[in-house]
């Protein structure tokens, strides 16, 4: 159904307005001269409460985008609608960018980051909905969708037949670019010419540029750039820093010279699941073998068989084969042996889907906990959420996995076993680097799923110069109060950093400038979830972005630098260290919120918070 989306904005910002000002219900609100300039259909998608917390304090949107233009309906069938929610900046939504965040998977819900990270209202830590001081509406316009079909409460015709839809890496880009399309001209119109970025992370490293060429090859949008975390970049470049066991050697999980042993004598690798397609994928096609076998014996033992094969990469098959051979008769014993004590000392090896993991698989400072995931599904699932959403005739009953499976194929050459495309991203950014404004790829320093190490070697293989000035440097952010009502009420897993105290600028992590608008970043002290772990460093991130200034100012030239006694080397460095602590790369600004967005509060009782 097309909307009047101009009539449709101006109803929701009037309507924000008049609920903040004058406290009335929704219902007054409606009955505002505007509110008679549109249909009640340009309004279905308004989201105007939700359970455990009421009235949002910017208008959302939530509904289904039209995707059929770039589905496989051959395959799916006719229907392919994709789930969106929206939420508006909190000043000058008209104007501000528009954000898409996307997670990855495949299979994750990006709603999951929309409510433990980055929006507006979070899951807290009883299972209800709590503001977030550092949401990103408070610079830009955030929308996420559930993409592909068959993630959350999107949907092909296929599952409304009880069976799984089907997606490849291809049709997720081609689709997720028709619902866009959609997005912007039937719901969004008025918001078609804003700047538009894409935001996300983790398989997102491929949903991102491949959604990217697609808009830029086949749209009008009006794309500036992309940001994309920790991402599935390309197999080779990340091949190490995706392995367990030589992350846990990195920081100290396993003793260094079981570490040579099985590195460099046993041969061991031990590639995290991501390298395998992700926890969802694995999951479901060793559960689709297993179904193949009838008797509980004969699957007990072909789990066992999975389990070492695939979890462990065959490491145990291939010690075996070290008997007889010319090495050392006993050093297949002594492999088995250091692999056995490798899997005790680092959490079965960081594996994702031990029940007794004991470091968290994607921070490896955060507490471990899977209450957050488990309290966010049962909110989405609710009856009452799922009515005020709008997606309550969707065909499924389980959050954020359909209960009749998902069905992903894979075919990039970026965590993926098999590829059947002899290209990665590195291929795709080369081609739509020079077309954007900007291109940040940023990585946690910590993320024991994908380290930074070979997001950063991914980076330098898309060959483009390093700017003179623009070398790998620190950035800097400004550590505010947070409340003792945040802190109460967070999620564990929500800024672990968090503090009482203000605590001015801090380290935020490394940069390194490329020339046509591409730079690598690392977030300080961050998993592999970067706006969850680093929630004021992202949101600083996050405004640098889409204003299009660099994080930190660029360090003398080469030749001056080479040219420079030690002296004033040293005095050039106390200079630059100053200025890239200061305005304007951390500006202070004035804040009317403290309770609410914790700042400081200098010695005339200003209270003062920094960008």
């Amino acid at each position: 159904m097309i909307r009047h989306q101009s009539q449709l904005l101006a109803v929701a910002i009037a309507t924000a307005v008049v609920l903040l000002s004058s406290k009335l219900d929704l219902v007054t609100a409606r009955s505002q001269p505007s509110a008679s300039l549109v249909g009640q259909s340009a309004l279905q998608d308004m989201v105007t409460s939700l359970p455990s917390y009421g009235q949002p304090s910017t208008p959302h949107f939530s509904g289904y985008l039209d995707a059929s233009a770039g589905c496989d309906t051959k395959t799916n069938g006719p229907i392919c609608q994709i789930h969106y929610w929206m939420a508006l900046a909190q000043s000058n939504p008209m104007s501000a960018p528009v954000v898409l965040w996307l997670n990855g998977g495949p299979g994750s819900s990006s709603i999951l980051g929309f409510l433990s990270e980055l929006g507006p209202l979070l899951i807290n830590g009883k299972g209800g909905l709590m503001d977030n001081p550092w949401s990103w509406t408070n610079a830009v316009n955030v929308v996420v969708i559930e993409a592909p079909m068959g993630v959350g409460y999107s949907y092909c015709t296929l599952q409304t037949q009880g069976k799984p839809c089907q997606n490849t890496d291809r049709y997720t880009a081609s689709a997720s670019r028709a619902a866009l399309v959609d997005l912007f001209s039937q719901k969004f119109p008025e918001l078609k010419g804003n700047d538009l970025y894409i935001v996300g992370e983790s398989y997102a490293g491929v949903y991102i540029p491949t959604l990217a060429k697609e808009i830029l090859d086949g749209t009008d949008l009006n794309l500036r750039g992309v940001a994309v975390g920790d991402p599935c970049t390309d197999n080779t470049a990340q091949a190490d820093s995706m392995d367990s066991l030589w992350y846990a050697n990195k920081y100290g999980l396993v003793d260094e010279e079981l570490y040579d042993l099985l590195w460099n004598q046993c041969g061991a690798r031990h590639p995290n699941l991501m390298t395998k397609g992700g926890v969802h994928s694995v999951i479901n096609n060793l559960n689709e073998k297993l179904r193949l076998i009838a008797g509980l014996d004969d699957r007990d033992v072909m789990a066992r068989h999975l389990y070492n094969d695939v979890v462990l990469n065959g490491n145990a098959a291939a010690f075996s084969q070290l008997e007889g051979s010319s090495t050392s008769s006993s050093l297949s014993s002594e492999c088995t042996i250091a692999m056995r004590k490798f899997l005790a000392s680092s959490s079965k090896g960081l594996f994702q889907s031990w029940k007794d993991l004991y470091i968290d698989d994607y921070s490896l400072f955060a507490p471990v906990s899977s209450l957050e995931d488990e309290q966010m599904t049962a909110y989405m699932s609710r009856d009452d959420v799922r009515k005020a959403l709008h997606v309550e005739d969707a065909p499924t009953t389980g959050w954020p996995m359909p209960d009749i499976g998902f069905v992903y194929f894979q075919e990039y050459d970026a965590c993926n076993e098999d590829p059947i495309l002899q290209t990665s991203m590195i291929d795709i950014y080369r081609e739509i680097v020079p077309k954007l404004d900007r291109t940040w790829i940023y990585n946690g320093d910590t993320d024991p799923c994908v380290s930074y190490e070979g997001t950063r070697l991914a980076v330098k293989q898309i060959q483009l110069d390093e700017v003179d000035g623009g070398a790998y440097r620190p950035w800097f952010y400004n550590q505010t109060k947070a409340s003792m009502k945040v802190l109460e009420e967070k999620a564990a897993l929500f800024g672990p950093n968090l503090v009482h105290q203000a605590m001015g600028s801090q380290f935020g992590g490394e940069v390194v400038d490329y020339e046509e608008g591409l730079s690598f970043v690392t977030f300080h002290g961050s998993g592999h979830m970067v706006p969850q772990f680093r929630p004021q460093a992202a949101l600083h991130f996050l405004k640098h972005f889409v204003d299009g200034q660099i994080l930190s100012p660029l360090l003398p030239k080469n030749q001056t630098i080479a040219e420079m006694t030690d002296k004033e080397f040293s005095t050039a460095m106390d200079e630059w260290t100053e200025t890239a602590m200061g305005p304007p790369f951390v500006n202070a600004v004035e804040s009317k919120t403290v309770d609410t967005y914790g700042a400081g509060k200098d010695d005339t009782g200003v209270f003062l918070e920094f960008n």
